[in-house]
């Protein structure tokens, strides 16, 4: 009985992958076409639905280009933010012109993490990324989740993969996950495994991935706790102020679960979790369910993420921390090789 109500999705998973297989054909034989910018390109994508960990390795590659004296910025397309659309500049690298809820949560998490970094937003990648060489002088450009934007020519077109949830059920979306099948791996010039733990299941993501991608270079990477910040004062704190702290934590990511993987290696006492949608947009009502919870432990904690929409509801008589979060690369050549893509 199962399958035939699986049927329907499984028909429009055929039907999407048609679609998908007819495009990337239009565009590799020319019939599409694809542009290249006044600059560099990298791409930091993945082929799946939800969160691979794109953004903070968005981050994480600004910092090390611009330590390298590059000139950089940030291109996304601002999901679900208004502006999404017309496109817009978030931030020029000195100041913010777009709110949260114009420039989408991640593209304003990025620029509060990233002062020096424009960052700028739009759906029409190719003509915003022209504004951005143009009033930037810029010499490379990040496109956050760009790897299906086939019309913009890239350097390199990093892939990530999530190691927990890695392609779920195998099935093109709505059937399952994947956005591409998965000899579109080849397309990429690095794939990184994310969240690749020791005690993880990554051995196996790995011989999927050499299954489709045998001659593509592999990478791992890993989050760690860098900071903990008081929502309503600013002060920052270490992480390990959460040890032995009962707590409450919550999230509207595409993996909560990790979030409160990680706030437990801490060492805290998480006796509740709450997750909610990705990208969720958070009300007054949401800190009135909040409030009378936050009397029964030592604080309530969250991403930086989810505190982009909750900066502006009134917390000051809740206890709520940020807990922020940096991408690790577990090999340190990393950033060399994708370096050197960029100067071939």
């Amino acid at each position: 009985m199962r399958g035939i109500f699986l049927l329907p999705l499984l028909v429009c998973s055929w039907i999407y992958g048609a679609v998908v297989r007819l495009r990337v054909t239009l565009y590799r034989r020319g019939f599409f076409k694809i542009r290249q910018l006044p600059c560099k390109v990298i791409s930091v994508g993945n082929i799946t639905v939800g969160g691979a960990g794109k953004t903070p390795l968005v981050a994480a590659l600004a910092k090390e280009l611009r330590q390298r004296g590059l000139r950089v910025a940030i291109l996304s397309r601002g999901y679900k933010g208004t502006s999404e659309q017309t496109g817009g500049i978030v931030s020029d690298g000195q100041r913010q012109y777009l709110t949260p809820a114009e420039a989408g949560d991640e593209p304003s998490m990025l620029a509060n993490q990233l002062p020096d970094v424009p960052v700028l937003v739009g759906k029409k990648r190719y003509a915003m990324g022209v504004k951005a060489c143009e009033r930037f002088d810029l010499d490379v450009i990040i496109l956050d989740d760009g790897f299906q934007h086939l019309g913009v020519k890239r350097e390199v077109d990093m892939v990530l993969i999530d190691a927990r949830s890695g392609f779920g059920n195998g099935h093109l979306f709505p059937r399952g996950p994947l956005r591409e099948p998965l000899t579109s791996l080849r397309r990429a010039s690095l794939i990184v495994l994310t969240k690749a733990e020791a005690s993880g299941p990554q051995k196996e993501r790995e011989k999927q991935l050499r299954r489709y991608a045998p001659d593509i270079p592999l990478y791992h990477s890993r989050y760690k706790t860098v900071f903990l910040r008081d929502a309503v004062s600013g002060t920052l704190l270490t992480p390990d102020w959460l040890h032995g702290k009962r707590l409450i934590a919550f999230a509207g990511i595409a993996d909560p679960e990790y979030f409160f993987l990680l706030v437990e290696r801490l060492g805290a006492d998480v006796v509740k979790t709450i997750s909610f949608p990705d990208h969720y947009d958070y009300g007054r009502d949401d800190i009135a369910m909040l409030r009378p919870l936050s009397k029964t432990v030592d604080a309530i904690v969250t991403t930086e993420k989810d505190f982009v929409k909750l900066q502006q509801l009134p917390l000051n008589d809740i206890p709520l921390y940020i807990l922020g979060i940096e991408h690790e690369m577990m090999e340190k050549e990393f950033y060399q090789t994708a370096a050197s893509f960029l100067f071939r």
